[in-house]
């Protein structure tokens, strides 16, 4: 399993993997994981979305360096069973990432596309959309959404408006930063998350925004 990138503190554990595999590979590689995941995988009939299931678990086992089985929640949160930390989980075409955290978890990866420009004026403020530089348009709004994605993670509940309740400070769009979010749901809730543009080549160009310690 080559992964991509990976990161682990006393706190927290990043990984992301370029999946290429076939889901024969996969499925030889998740023989051994534990038979409720298996019988879980049986709930998929698309084989993209078995290889997507079967990638994520194999990411998070070789993260956590144990299997386990991963729960969801009324609003589809994920949580490790049998384990305190938070996990969040991301994928997009080709590509997956997981979070995990001994406090809040959230993480988003998208594949740099023309989507989200044509969606911008739904999820961005007028000042948000004001503060985009033209110049780097479509990688901008992409770290905006990401940032959105990951604080809608961490609330980790429905109903969240990405433009009502999602206000993230203006910045200035590099190949990695930082971001500061505030989620108004009553109260303010202040997040410092990061973000870093990921590209093996120039067909393929990732956007990643995760929690920061």
């Amino acid at each position: 399993m080559p992964l991509s990138l990976k990161s682990h503190t006393n706190k927290n554990l990043f990984g992301l993997w370029e999946v290429k595999e076939s889901l024969e590979n996969l499925l030889q590689d998740f023989n051994d994981a534990p038979q409720e995941e298996k019988e879980n995988l049986k709930k998929f009939k698309n084989p993209n979305r078995q290889i997507e299931w079967i990638a994520t678990r194999l990411l998070i086992y070789e993260l956590l360096g144990k299997k386990v089985i991963i729960d969801y929640d009324d609003f589809s949160k994920p949580s490790i069973r049998d384990d305190d930390r938070q996990i969040s989980i991301s994928h997009t075409k080709g590509m997956i990432a997981v979070q995990v955290n001994s406090g809040p978890a959230g993480i988003d990866v998208e594949l740099i596309s023309g989507r989200v420009v044509k969606i911008a004026h739904k999820f961005l403020s007028p000042i948000e959309l004001d503060s985009i530089d033209l110049n780097q348009q479509m990688l901008h709004m992409y770290a905006y959404w990401g940032a959105k994605e990951t604080i809608y993670k961490i609330y980790g509940k429905k109903k969240l408006d990405f433009k009502k309740h999602i206000q993230i400070e203006a910045f200035k769009i590099e190949k990695k930063g930082i971001l500061k979010a505030n989620l108004k749901t009553g109260k303010v809730i202040s997040y410092t998350l990061d973000y870093f543009i990921y590209n093996k080549n120039e067909e393929n160009i990732y956007m990643i925004v995760k929690f920061s310690e």
